[in-house]
């Protein structure tokens, strides 16, 4: 088994952070692989840290040892696949990942409460799983990241599906040297970055400022804002840069309605981004990247025992190849496109006539010759049987039947006629060849 953590860039692209091979997802494998990252990126109890993962046993409880004061949320896309298996109606899709993306906790009551209409059983279920791991409305702010899936994680591990083909320490070495070309990669892209914040940001920030379009300011003091939006008011404070929507206070990126009391302001909406999407910080992600490795040709030895892979230990069930396995609702079955043509309503046509309404096995127009022929060639259903039958019942009266005189002296029997055995002639049945040879 291989254990990953990957981190986010400021342009939301997949940064990896580290790595490690263990023979099973257990409790000490979890804690160790948590415990190394915590003392090498110097993460404390982890006062400022934001984890984002399945609810796997074992790292729910190495992340609970070893990091107690991070926030460590659910995976909503695996809380939603448990729903799914009680109900495979389409309307819970959209009507659960509104209430995971409900920002404040006036939204998530609401998409709750529709949630529990349409659904009553599974809002129950849903509730049993605490609201402040997978819903937005509970998230701790200040990490810039809104996210309620861990999407990036999966993604990474798609990349390495060649890589886990190979031998343990080929395997090792592809990870390394695909990080250290993510690296470079990126490296050279952020240096070419002119404007004071990331693409992603600038397109995110972009979004809010089309939406403030239906915002409407009333001033207040001390650099508070009532924001009008469709009859319902959002309290803005410019100076402590929050809303109550809480958009701008979990991304660090201006809401719609801070966009709005900016902009009657006179005031510069990058000005109040956050600096985690500065492109100097984007920049310096990437500016130490990995160095090279010489390959096992120049390799010292150590004296000590070669690096193998753990104990194969056979997982339950049946193999699951060597593709990612897939969770139950992360891909699904793609729709008939409207312009491919089905099975249904199509025209059946004959390949000898070429009439519509039948086949060539049921063509009236097929004569008997080329019937008796086809039938004996390829056979169908049923009558190869009966043939079979006939002929074997033949061949027993044959042989209760009394046999020919015997030749006389000097005389000699008549050879046997030669039979074609082209393949255009026909040929004798199973019971003709069993019987006389």
């Amino acid at each position: 088994m291989m254990l990953t953590a990957v981190g986010r860039d400021p342009n939301n692209q997949i940064f990896p952070i580290a790595w490690a091979v263990v023979d099973c997802e257990n409790n000490p494998n979890w804690e160790w692989f948590v415990k190394k990252i915590k003392a090498d990126l110097e993460l404390g109890l982890g006062e400022n840290i934001t984890l984002i993962s399945d609810m796997h046993k074992g790292l729910i409880h190495g992340v609970a040892t070893e990091l107690p004061m991070a926030e460590h949320r659910a995976c909503a896309r695996h809380i939603y696949s448990t729903l799914k298996k009680s109900n495979k109606a389409d309307m819970l899709k959209p009507l659960f990942w509104r209430v995971a993306s409900s920002f404040n906790e006036a939204d998530y009551k609401e998409n709750l409460a529709i949630f529990k209409e349409f659904d009553p059983q599974s809002c129950q279920t849903l509730l049993r799983k605490d609201p402040s791991t997978w819903c937005r409305a509970f998230f701790r702010v200040g990490c810039c990241c809104a996210d309620t899936h861990n999407n990036h994680t999966e993604s990474y591990n798609r990349t390495l599906k060649i890589a886990r083909r190979k031998p343990f320490v080929q395997m090792l070495e592809l990870i390394r040297r695909d990080a250290m070309q993510r690296v470079a990669t990126r490296s050279t892209i952020a240096a070419k970055e002119t404007a004071k914040y990331t693409k992603k940001a600038r397109k995110e920030l972009e979004k809010s400022c089309d939406e403030a379009q239906y915002c409407a300011m009333i001033t207040s003091k001390g650099g508070e804002f009532e924001i009008v939006e469709f009859g319902t008011g959002y309290f803005v404070n410019l100076s402590a840069r929050t809303c109550a929507c809480r958009k701008w206070d979990l991304t660090g990126i201006p809401c719609r309605h801070a966009v709005c009391a900016i902009r009657e302001m006179n005031y510069e909406v990058e000005d109040y981004m956050s600096d985690y999407y500065l492109t100097e910080k984007w920049q310096g992600t990437y500016r130490r990247g990995l160095r090279p490795v010489n390959g096992p040709k120049f390799w010292k030895d150590s004296g000590r025992p070669r690096i193998a892979a753990p104990p194969y230990k056979r997982p339950a069930g049946r193999p699951k190849g060597k593709a990612r396995i897939k969770g139950l609702n992360e891909s699904p079955r793609k729709k008939k496109s409207d312009k491919k043509v089905g099975r249904e309503g199509r025209v059946m046509h004959c390949g000898l006539c070429g009439e519509a309404g039948h086949n060539s096995r049921r063509c009236p127009h097929e004569s008997s010759e080329s019937r008796a022929k086809r039938i004996r060639l390829n056979g169908e259903p049923g009558q190869l049987e009966a043939q079979d039958q006939s002929e074997m019942e033949a061949a027993f009266a044959a042989m209760e039947a009394p046999g020919p005189e015997e030749p006389e002296a000097g005389h000699r029997a008549e050879e046997p006629e030669v039979q074609d055995v082209s393949s255009s002639a026909p040929q004798r049945s199973w019971v003709e060849r069993m019987l006389f040879g």
